[in-house]
């Protein structure tokens, strides 16, 4: 795919990722010039190698599946590679290639500078054959790379490019696989489609096996010899691949303007400001003042956010319009048996983009179709905006979203804009918004409505915690709240601030807070003083949980009184 025909939808991805990308460390034994200490402008031919078989996982081209086999030696033409073109190509997108020439004695665990250097980079380029070595360090480096990201940092995204004079990148694969599979497990290790067995994937990680000659025989392959001054184009394309959503998109573009615009953040907490801040600490209690400080932080983030992306993180209204037909193009297929009717004649596809675009304000007069529904579905008022009738929306949201085979994918979306997530097995404290599970017979699902001034200071005091019971509807029923559980599994909850509904559970603590203990299968559980254990379910972001605690109080407030009962149903 050239720069020229570029779909305005993954033009967005790819600037995304390029925006994101800042750090790439190259790893190679023959960079610098053993006299001069330089960087080398061309490298020597390497050694002949016979190749192995190839990867068994992969699919294979029936056209040229027999002609690895047949080519035992490397040609005896040799492409000039030069360093300095490869540093060039990754300037001209503002991304900082790091070349580091390890000893022939260095190590390439888990505790050697080598890994240590790589490990912090957005990208990892290592040289198959280091030293002479046939891809054993390389095979470590990128075992270690991707074993010990999901164990230190699983949220990290990997790109490792494994990037080659030999010739039989299959077998360089091949042994990729093997390794990765014995680190991991032979079910997280996959083969992607139609890449001939040379992208291996993992929950958090794309290693590519890339070739460094530009032109070769092996057709099947050609699309994986990369010149060098091509390959920051190819990065930044592979490393789209791990972000290649919409929302991930903007994700990448956040963390970046997050990054540019540090010295504007660290201006506001200037160091004028610490006697202030220590003064503070000193006035109320010192582990709260410092807890004060992520909510100080995570405005300024959020301000950041908000001046830099703009209302429309995609552009202006013709960009966006281009952007989300491009997406429907590729990603919205109908849906057989859709239930909201758009008319005889009307195009699905259409209909979709007109919505997506433009929302109520639909560019096309559905109401000419014979059969549609669509004019039915908008609720127009004299002097007021119109907007969508809610008992009819469920035909619409069933329609939009087509055949995407993504299931709860509506359920997962709401957790995330109401539910306060948890990156690591940080402590779990029992405060307002929490909700849990009571391990009893009963197994009901509860949302702790105890004010936060009220859950801290416990330092041995035994306290009372309100909650409220959480309905689980039968399937089809109604519901407030998704929420995702440790294991990922969406759970379906309906809130009803009723005072029938509440619960009171005594809790003692002999630290400030009611803290949760972990047991060896991962799960957070709370004990009362009855000895009942309560597992951590969520929890709910700030204002959500002070929502629910208005609606709790406003039930609280009600006043009962004697009135005329036939008024009493006029009011109504």
């Amino acid at each position: 795919m050239t720069e020229a025909n570029i779909s305005a939808y993954d033009r967005f991805i790819l600037d995304s990722a390029e925006q994101y990308l800042r750090t790439v460390v190259l790893i190679d034994d023959r960079i610098y010039e053993k006299k001069s200490g330089i960087v080398a402008s061309r490298l020597t031919k390497p050694p002949e190698e016979r190749r192995k078989a190839a990867l068994k996982s992969a699919p294979s081209s029936s056209e040229n599946s027999g002609k690895e086999i047949e080519k035992d030696k490397v040609p005896e033409e040799s492409d000039e590679v030069s360093f300095h073109d490869v540093q060039n190509s990754f300037a001209e997108k503002r991304i900082i290639c790091s070349l580091y020439e390890p000893k022939k004695s260095a190590s390439f665990g888990e505790q050697s500078e080598v890994y240590k250097l790589c490990s912090s980079a957005d990208v990892v380029i290592v040289d198959w054959d280091l030293h002479g070595d046939s891809g054993g360090k390389a095979t470590t480096l990128v075992g270690s790379l991707v074993e010990q990201s999901r164990i230190e940092i699983p949220q990290q995204l990997r790109l490792v490019l494994i990037y080659t004079k030999v010739v039989t990148l299959r077998s360089v694969a091949d042994k990729i696989f093997d390794d990765l599979v014995e680190r991991l497990g032979g079910d997280k290790v996959t083969v992607e489609l139609r890449s001939e067995g040379l992208v291996l994937i993992t929950e958090n990680a794309r290693v590519v096996v890339l070739g460094k000659r530009k032109n070769t025989t092996l057709t099947q392959f050609l699309d994986y010899w990369v010149p060098e001054g091509d390959l920051a184009t190819l990065t930044i394309k592979e490393f789209s691949k791990l972000a290649s959503g919409l929302l991930q998109g903007i994700v990448l573009r956040g963390i970046a303007k997050l990054r540019e615009n540090n010295h504007r953040m660290l201006t506001r907490f200037h160091k004028d400001l610490d006697i202030a801040f220590l003064t503070h600490r000193v006035l109320l209690l010192p582990d709260e003042a410092f807890g004060q400080i992520i909510p100080l932080l995570t405005d300024e983030l959020r301000a950041v956010l908000e001046d830099t992306l703009g209302e429309s993180p995609l552009g202006k209204a013709p960009a966006v319009k281009e952007i989300l037909d491009d997406w429907c193009d590729k990603h919205w297929k109908q849906k057989a048996d859709a239930k909201l009717k758009i008319g005889d004649g009307a195009e699905g596809l259409k209909f979709v983009k007109d919505v997506f675009c433009n929302g109520l304000d639909l560019r096309n007069d559905y109401s000419k179709f014979h059969g549609s529904k669509i004019p039915g579905l908008i609720e127009r008022k004299k002097d007021e905006s119109p907007k969508w009738k809610e008992k009819k929306c469920d035909e619409l949201v069933e329609y939009v979203s087509g055949d995407c085979g993504i299931s709860l994918c509506h359920e997962k979306f709401g957790s995330l804009m109401s539910q306060r997530v948890r990156y690591d097995n940080a402590r779990r404290a029992l405060h307002l918004g929490v909700i849990v599970r009571e391990l009893a017979n009963k197994e009901r699902y509860l949302l702790c409505l105890q004010p936060v001034c009220d859950s801290v200071r416990m330092e041995g005091e035994t306290r009372a915690f309100v909650f409220s019971v959480l309905d689980k509807p039968e399937d089809g029923g109604d519901f407030t709240h998704c929420v995702m559980d440790i294991s990922g599994q969406v759970i379906k909850l309906k809130y009803k601030p009723k005072v029938s509904d509440a619960f009171i559970s005594n809790f003692k603590s002999e630290t400030d807070a009611v803290c949760a203990d972990k047991d060896g299968t991962d799960l957070f559980t709370f004990k009362d003083e009855d000895g009942k254990d309560y597992e951590w379910i969520a929890e709910l972001k700030t204002e959500h949980a002070q929502r629910a605690a208005e609606q709790f109080g406003r039930e609280l407030s009600r006043v009962g009184l004697t009135e005329s009962e036939w008024l009493r149903m006029k009011a109504k």
